[in-house]
C-alpha cells in the first residue's frame, strides 16, 4: 500500500523518485498553495480574553510556516477547548476533594471530552511534539533556504529560488 502523498518538493529532495519535468509540473499544478498571512488574526467568535495568546501562538506558527488563514478556526477551537478543559479539571478536582464520587465521575468525563478536542486541534496545528515530528522538511530544502544567494551551484537550488521568487511575485 502506498504511503501518504508528499509535496513535489519533498519527493524531489528525497531523491528516491525520478520525475520528468512534465510530471513535476503536473504534480505542482495539482498541489494547493496557500500564501501565509501577514499576521495571525483571531476569529471574531473567540472570546476577547483568548485573543492575546492566540496572536502569540499564531505568530510562532506563522514564522514556522505552519499557519495560514484557513487554520484560524482550528487554532481558535484549540484555545476554547483548552479553556473548557481547565474549567472541567477544576470542578473535577473540587468534587474529588469533597468526596462526591458521582459528581467527580461526571466531571472527569467532561474533562476527558474537552481534552480530546484540544489534543486533536493541537495535533492538526503542529502544537505537539509528535505532530511536529511528522512534519517532513527535507534537508535539501532547508539548506537551499539558508544558502546565500551567490552560492547557487546546483540546479535544485536555482529552481527552488526561482519558484519562490515567482510565488512571491504572484502573491503581490
Amino acid at each position: 500500500m502506498p504511503g501518504k502523498r508528499q509535496p513535489t518538493a519533498v519527493v524531489e529532495a528525497n531523491g528516491r523518485k525520478h520525475l520528468t519535468q512534465a510530471e513535476i509540473d503536473e504534480r505542482l499544478d495539482r498541489e494547493v498553495h496557500v500564501p501565509p498571512p501577514d499576521a495571525a488574526v483571531p476569529p471574531k467568535w473567540l472570546p476577547k480574553r483568548l485573543h492575546e495568546e492566540y496572536r502569540e501562538i499564531g505568530e510562532i506558527l506563522r514564522a514556522a510556516g505552519l499557519y495560514a488563514e484557513l487554520d484560524r478556526d482550528v487554532l481558535g477551537q484549540y484555545f476554547l477547548s483548552r479553556e473548557r478543559w481547565l474549567r472541567a479539571d477544576k470542578r473535577a478536582g473540587a468534587a474529588i476533594r469533597a468526596g462526591d464520587e458521582k459528581l467527580a465521575r461526571e466531571w472527569t468525563g467532561v474533562q476527558g471530552t474537552y481534552f480530546k478536542q484540544a489534543r486533536q486541534c493541537a495535533e492538526a496545528m503542529g502544537l505537539s511534539v509528535t505532530a511536529r515530528c511528522r512534519i517532513v522538511v527535507p534537508s535539501a530544502i532547508q539548506n537551499a533556504a539558508k544558502a546565500p544567494a551567490g552560492e547557487e551551484a546546483d540546479e535544485f537550488t536555482r529552481r527552488l529560488r526561482a519558484r519562490q521568487a515567482a510565488a512571491l511575485a504572484e502573491a503581490e
